[in-house]
Parts: structure tokens; sequence; C-alpha cells
């Protein structure tokens, strides 16, 4: 059974996650010598930001003969669809407003870290579909 990964890389999640990460540490730091409400605040923010940087940092879509799986980072969000649900998966690219993230689209899902193109899902007997952000839709597709 062959098994092919494809990992896209979250540019934009880490560019724009670690430098707030590290000026809110560093803000952290500054003000648990002053204030410890301010401390606190700045803490849980500074934690969810690292949060959001290990879930967002890549996007990993594992294909084999009868299944697709994807996940998001270090595992926390995937989801493992069977090829027997699924009716056509076809190459897409995403609004740039619809951005990076988990997002709930008019008639489906969309999971991206990076970019804008993606496959996407479509299931038997579901009118929902689910958008993979990768940057090789066509080689997922086929």
């Amino acid at each position: 059974m062959v098994t092919k990964k494809y990992t896209q890389f979250g540019t934009m999640s880490v560019l724009i996650i670690v430098p707030l990460f590290l000026f809110f540490c560093g803000m952290t730091i500054r003000s648990g010598l002053t204030s410890s409400s301010d401390f606190m605040i700045l803490l849980f923010v500074s934690i969810l930001l690292l949060a959001c940087c290990v879930t967002f940092y890549q996007l990993t879509i594992t294909v084999t003969q009868t299944q697709v799986s994807f996940k998001m980072g270090i595992g926390l969000f995937g989801k493992t669809y069977q090829m027997s649900d699924i009716r056509q998966c076809r190459p897409v690219s995403n609004s740039f407003i619809a951005g990076i993230g988990i997002k709930l689209l008019p008639n489906g899902w969309l999971y991206n870290v990076s970019g804008i193109k993606a496959i996407e899902l479509q299931f038997k007997g579901k009118s929902g579909i689910v958008r993979i952000g990768t940057n090789k839709p066509e080689e997922i597709s086929e």
C-alpha cells in the first residue's frame, strides 16, 4: 500500500504569530516585576499565541489507497476521510479573505495554514464540502 504525504509550511502563520509571541513574552517578563494582574493577562495571551503557533505552523495531508487524512501542526486538529465516501476531489483557489485557520464556509469547512490553493472534497450523500489548504493541489487531486 502506497502512502503519500504532502506537508505545507504555514509561512504566514509563523510570520505573524512568532513576532507577536516574542513581543508578548517580553511584555510579560517586564510586567511581572510591577503588576500581577497585567502579568496574568499577558501570560495568558503569550500562551494562547504559542498554542496557535504549534497548531498552525504546518498542515500535513496523507493519502493512501483507502483514505485521505490531514493534521494541523502537532496534530491537535485533523480528520480522516474514507476514499469510498469521497465523490470528487478537485484543486481550487480560496478567496484571500478566507485566510488561514479553521473556517466555516457557507457550504462546508476550510482548513488552511498558508496561501490560497487547496483541494476540495465533495462527499457521497452529503451536500457539504471540505477544503484543505496545500501547495500541491493538482498532484493531490489525482
